[in-house]
């Protein structure tokens, strides 16, 4: 076997993983969005934050399938094409049509929603082999997609809070990064035939999906509908909850979740080996304690590092699945655990505004409430981190 080391490929592996959060442009303008769309409720204008999850959901269940159809290279271009052509929408008609055709940038976006997680597992796993050095890789690949994140949502708040949020769609010029990444991935990505996928699929034991996915994929579910509710509330929390300041502040904070994935990330090859099966409970945790400071301490700067905390947690909970289920799974399998994975992980995020909203009814009176829904969110992790005590600490035939 060559466990040779594709350094052209990770060229355009790396081109592609820079832009996988660029999603935080909307996340840190959506108060501004609101105001030009005043008359629709705040609930039905978060949706352009929901709507990637919903197509995200779908499209990630069949990606798996879809790459060994019609191969790495041309889903990665396909999901790179659709998430530019969202940002295009967003600058061309955003601030001037109805909702609605904000609706359709988001959907488009969701393919790289969907999308981005199998996408990139799969290409790191055709440019490194070698199962003891991708680790490090996938923890690089989401330090840079941490920073492609704290570009787009830093620059992206600056850009949209000139003239006090007038031209809020100004913010998607950063969109036109994609152009060149695009071209970068058509000239460096891989393109391998799957002749050793086939060969094993034709095996009797190979390709199967061991219960422990599933029981991965629903905790992963729950981490991301109470980490979500992060990025759907921070801004108002920021803007008019609390009153710490306007898009460029939520943009900051919002930079901070991604300072804290590049930490993360470029760090994860050291903490996963000297915390091994007790690295997920690790960072939830962290992620419980970030989410426990925004609650109980609204303070801007306090904020700062909380958001830092829940990036930590986020980016390095990821590659620590993806390989778990590398570990767990044969080569065909892993294609179908990773869309499972993905698809639940959307899943998450599809549905957290509603949840969250109907709790925060539930136990807070009121759907906006944004501080319930933090406290709901809190909670809800905490439960997910005790969860995942028994789960990754467990012992399986692979182990």
């Amino acid at each position: 076997m060559n466990n040779k080391i594709n350094y052209k490929g990770l060229v355009g592996t790396f081109a592609f993983a820079s832009t996988a959060s660029f999603a935080n442009v909307t996340s840190g303008i959506l108060a501004y969005i609101m105001l030009t769309y005043s008359e629709v409720s705040a609930t039905n204008v978060t949706m352009i934050l929901t709507i990637p999850a919903i197509i995200g959901t779908f499209f990630a269940f069949i990606s798996g399938s879809l790459i060994n159809k019609i191969g790495i290279k041309k889903v990665a271009i396909f999901v790179q094409s659709c998430a530019f052509a969202s940002g295009m929408i967003y600058l061309f008609f955003g601030n001037k049509t109805s909702i609605a055709v904000l609706y359709v940038a988001a959907a488009f976006y969701g393919f790289m929603t969907g999308g981005s997680a199998v996408t990139l597992s799969q290409l790191f796993k055709q440019c490194v082999p070698d199962d003891s050095k991708r680790g490090t890789f996938l923890g690089y690949g989401n330090s840079l997609s941490s920073l492609g994140g704290v570009i787009a949502s830093t620059v992206g708040g600056v850009i949209a809070a000139l003239n006090n949020g007038a031209h809020w769609e100004r913010a998607y010029l950063l969109f036109f990064w994609m152009l060149f990444c695009l071209i970068l991935e058509i000239i460096f990505l891989p393109d391998p035939k799957n002749v050793q996928v086939e060969k094993k699929a034709k095996d009797k034991n190979s390709g199967k999906v061991p219960f422990k996915v599933w029981l991965i994929s629903i905790h992963y579910l729950l981490f991301f509908l109470f980490l979500y509710a992060f990025s759907l509330n921070i801004s108002a929390y920021v803007i008019t909850e609390h009153q710490l300041g306007t898009s460029a502040q939520s943009g900051l904070a919002l930079s901070c979740l991604t300072v804290g994935g590049i930490i993360s990330g470029l760090t994860f090859g050291t903490y996963s080996k000297l915390l091994k099966k007790k690295t997920i409970t690790f960072l939830q945790a962290i992620c419980s304690i970030g989410l426990g400071l925004i609650i109980f301490i609204p303070n801007i700067y306090v904020l700062y590092v909380a958001s830092a905390l829940l990036g930590f947690s986020m980016m390095g909970c990821n590659p620590y699945v993806v390989m778990e289920l590398s570990r767990i799974t044969d080569e065909p399998g892993f294609a179908k655990s990773m869309s499972i994975y993905a698809g639940f992980m959307n899943g998450g995020m599809m549905v957290a505004v509603y949840i969250l909203a109907a709790l925060s009814t539930l136990f807070f009176g009121s759907a906006d409430n944004v501080d319930g829904k933090f406290m709901i969110a809190f909670v809800g992790l905490i439960l997910v981190t005790i969860l995942s005590i028994p789960l990754y600490g467990s012992k399986d035939k692979n182990a």
